[in-house]
This record gives C-alpha cells, sequence and structure tokens, in this order.
C-alpha cells in the first residue's frame, strides 16, 4: 500500500439553526456535490434576543471537482471578509467561509491499496486529485489576492512615501521662506528701532534746547520788565523835573521869550 497524506480544507457555516441536525448538514452538501463530509461540530451561539442557534465546522474527506465548488472558493478568496453564500435549497443560504483553525480532523492519509486493479487505483487517485485540486485552486486563488492586496498595498505605501517626500520639501521650502521673511522683518524692525532710538535722542535733545530757550524767555522777560521799570521810574523823575522846571520858571523869570521857549519844548 501507499499512503499520501494532505490537511483538507475545512468549512465554518456562520448560523445553523437548531433544527439543522448533523445528517442535514451532511445531506446538504453530498445532495450539492460539494464534497464528502468527514465530520460536523457544533458551536452553540446565540443573539441578543437569546435566540439559540449553531456555528457549524463542516470537515471534508474529500472535495468534488466542479463548477460550483470553483466558484464558492473564489467567491471566499475574492470577498474583502472570506465569505460566501451556499444556497443548499433554491431559496436557502447559509453563510460559509473557510475555517482558519488548523483541526486534527483535518489531517488526511488516503491510502491506496496496492491490491486493488489499476482501474480501481486510478478512481481512487483521481478522486484524490479532484479533491486536491479544488482545494490547490482555492488557495492559489486566495494567494494571487494577497499577493495584488500586498501589491496594492506596497504602491500605495510608495506613493505615500514620495508625496510625503513631495510634502515634506515643500515644508522645508515654506520654512526657508518663513526663515527669510522673518530674517527680514527682523532687520526692519532692528532698523525701525535704532531711528526709534535716534528720534528719542532728538527729542531728548530738542527737549533739552526748548528748555534753554524757555529759560532765555524769561530771563528777557525779567530784563523786559527791569527795563520797563527803570524806563517808567526815568519817565517820572522827568516828569518830576519837568515840574520843578516849570515851578523855577513861574517863580524866577529869566526873559519872558526865553522862558516861553523853554515852557513849549517842556511841554
Amino acid at each position: 500500500m501507499s499512503a499520501t497524506s494532505f490537511n483538507n480544507i475545512a468549512l465554518f457555516i456562520k448560523r445553523a439553526e437548531e433544527y439543522q441536525t448533523k445528517e442535514f448538514i451532511i445531506e446538504a452538501f453530498n445532495s450539492n456535490k460539494i464534497g464528502k463530509v468527514k465530520d460536523i461540530k457544533f458551536i452553540k451561539k446565540h443573539n441578543d434576543f437569546g435566540r439559540n442557534y449553531h456555528g457549524v465546522i463542516v470537515i471534508f474527506e474529500r472535495w468534488n471537482m466542479n463548477t460550483l465548488v470553483q466558484r464558492l472558493f473564489n467567491e471566499m478568496s475574492s470577498s474583502i471578509d472570506g465569505t460566501t453564500k451556499f444556497y443548499f435549497e433554491p431559496h436557502r443560504y447559509w453563510i460559509i467561509n473557510v475555517h482558519r483553525q488548523k483541526l486534527p480532523e483535518c489531517e488526511e492519509i488516503t491510502i491506496v491499496d496496492t491490491s486493488l486493479s489499476d482501474k480501481d487505483k486510478i478512481i481512487k487517485l483521481e478522486e484524490l486529485v479532484k479533491s486536491m485540486s479544488a482545494q490547490i485552486n482555492y488557495i492559489q486563488t486566495r494567494q494571487e489576492r494577497t499577493e495584488r492586496t500586498t501589491m496594492d498595498l506596497e504602491l500605495k505605501t510608495t506613493h505615500h512615501h514620495l508625496v510625503n517626500c513631495e510634502l515634506r520639501s515643500q515644508l522645508n521650502e515654506k520654512d526657508r521662506e518663513r526663515k527669510w521673511a522673518e530674517d527680514d522683518l527682523n532687520e526692519e524692525i532692528q532698523k525701525i528701532r535704532e531711528e526709534n532710538e535716534s528720534l528719542r535722542c532728538r527729542l531728548a535733545l530738542t527737549a533739552i534746547d526748548m528748555s534753554r530757550k524757555d529759560i532765555q524767555i524769561e530771563k528777557l522777560k525779567e530784563e523786559q520788565r527791569d527795563s520797563s521799570c527803570i524806563l517808567s521810574y526815568i519817565e517820572n523823575q522827568v516828569q518830576e523835573m519837568k515840574q520843578m522846571f516849570k515851578g523855577v520858571l513861574d517863580t524866577d523869570p529869566i526873559n519872558p521869550v526865553i522862558n516861553q521857549y523853554i515852557r513849549d519844548y517842556i511841554d
């Protein structure tokens, strides 16, 4: 005898009703020519309303290689969440996906009895090849999708890297422009500060000069007041002297003509 060992793909039914028994599920896969079911495992679940149902692991002894199996594998490998609908009756279906966890029950050792006739050996091997081909097709499709996704991610990563480099370059350029603008602004501010300082100095000097001018004006005003007082005093003295002189002329006339001349001059 010769033996071949491989891992069969198991399916997972996300929700099967409680009345759907092990025999019901096995018959559903057999009648639709999906493959020969080896075992069924139920996982009890319930929804938010307390209604019970089952998650179901379907372990296959072998898979058939046909259009329906290929379609199911292609849909599971290409969908975002890895699920597809399996219509076990015309208007009734289960949501299924490949069961990711490896199970010991999926380890299949196929023994080809060397005592069989060549025809029976060929039939046995053909069944094995078809089962493996169906699963290999899924694995390849899934791998191709993963590779495409990886390539897309790498392209997006490269694109994002290039965009980030361009944005970083633009940001650096903007930083340089901002630095230049800041330097120009700081230089202009420094010039304005120096001009302001110069104006303050000039203002201080002007204030000192104005203070000196004010002092000079006060002095001139004081001199003017003094001069006015002196002038007033002199005028008073002159008037007094005129009066005195008139009195002398009235009491002691020298000559009438001269006296009259002097009076006219004094007046």
